[in-house]
């Protein structure tokens, strides 16, 4: 079982989109199992995530607490399905990004809280005037995951999915997917101050030994 992640449900943002942040809070996927942390342990964890992420409004947030907060079991239930979404989308991600067959049973999740999601994306009015996105309320809490869904269809039909990589980390340990926005395409880590530096410090060490012998 994962280890659980802090308070916050919030691991570095490496991801470059919303999407791939989403799927990158199971960190250390590819490591062993003692190495791999669920940011996500609950569903108040989830809103506290996606509000750190400013994909919801403040009204919507406080909206999805309380209700959760109202009845625990309804939460737990959407909790689930988060968390399924999250492994569905990550090897939908995975398999597109390889040109890879993508699982008939994964993208019929993915599906399904998409048909969800753009059934209730509207436009509201803006606070100060004009209009901005906007969510009309679900039934069963799965509105928490909608702005994720929806920016997944952008990407995964857009040519930045070209540039999607997944990070080796030490040994194959990460597996953090992230947007390559560098100009060459060369980006290899997650990020350099912690998997790209490990694997400096590691390269280095090497060398050394080699040199020693």
């Amino acid at each position: 079982m994962p280890a659980v992640g802090g308070p916050s449900g919030s691991p570095s943002r490496v991801g470059g989109r919303l999407c791939l942040d989403f799927v990158n809070t199971l960190e250390a996927r590819l490591g062993p199992p003692g190495s791999v942390v669920d940011h996500l342990p609950t569903f108040d964890a989830v809103v506290d995530w996606v509000a750190a992420a400013r994909a919801l409004s403040g009204d919507a947030v406080r909206r999805l607490k309380e209700e959760a907060a109202r009845d625990p079991g309804r939460a737990a239930g959407a909790h689930r399905r988060v968390l399924d979404l999250r492994e569905a989308l990550h090897r939908v991600l995975a398999a597109a990004v390889r040109s890879r067959a993508v699982g008939e049973a994964d993208l019929a999740l993915v599906n399904a809280l998409l048909r969800d999601a753009t059934a209730h994306h509207v436009l509201l009015p803006g606070e100060f005037g004009g209009v901005v996105d906007g969510w009309l309320p679900g039934r069963d809490l799965d509105d928490v995951v909608w702005p994720v869904v929806i920016d997944a269809w952008d990407l995964l039909t857009e040519p930045p999915l070209r540039r999607v990589k997944q990070c080796p980390g030490g040994e194959g340990s990460c597996g953090r997917l992230f947007l390559d926005t560098s100009r060459g395409g060369t980006r290899r880590w997650c990020d350099m101050r912690t998997c790209g530096n490990r694997a400096k410090v590691r390269a280095h060490y090497e060398r050394r030994q080699r040199t020693n012998r």
